[in-house]
């Protein structure tokens, strides 16, 4: 029975913008970040190694669906993190080539004037979709954009993570 894997990605917007301090702002040429600014998590029975971190490997039967959100750590109040481009390196042929999805979602807010039943906005949301379709490993970049409060780009960057599809 194929399964759906959601991962999130939780991007070190503060220390990248610190530690790169000449930054591409070229789409069509990122900056290669630290894995080490990358936290990735999953339900714990996807992981194969590197749960919380850049260099997350996930496990995958063929026929998975493996969603990915992107974040800052501020959840977007400060930068927010966009996604803009997947490049396999390695295996690519092994997965569809991730796309963006948008949908609505219904989100739980907390309701100041009786917190303990939230309030419930809907709000548009995005991930980036891939299924699985062979076994082995799949090695890839996400490009990514740094954008401040007002949606302007202040960074472009890239990083490595992998993939392992078995049966």
């Amino acid at each position: 029975m194929s399964r759906i894997t959601d991962v999130l990605v939780s991007i070190d917007t503060e220390t990248i913008l610190k530690n790169y301090p000449n930054i591409s702002k070229n789409p069509a040429a990122p900056t290669l970040i630290d894995w080490k600014h990358v936290y990735m998590v999953t339900n714990q029975d996807n992981v194969v190694s590197g749960q919380a971190g850049g260099e997350l490997d996930l496990k995958a039967q063929v026929g998975d669906l493996i969603r990915w959100r992107e974040t800052s750590l501020s959840q977007s109040f400060e930068q927010a993190v966009i996604f803009y481009k997947f490049i396999g390196n390695q295996g690519n042929d092994l997965i569809s080539p991730p796309s963006p999805r948008t949908a609505t979602a219904s989100v739980a807010v907390p309701n100041p004037s009786n917190p303990s039943v939230p309030s419930c906005q809907k709000v548009a949301n995005h991930y980036w979709s891939s299924e699985t379709l062979a076994c082995g490993r799949v090695t890839y970049h996400f490009n990514f954009l740094i954008v401040d409060r007002n949606c302007q780009t202040i960074a472009c960057c890239s990083w490595d993570p992998f993939i392992s599809i078995h049966n």
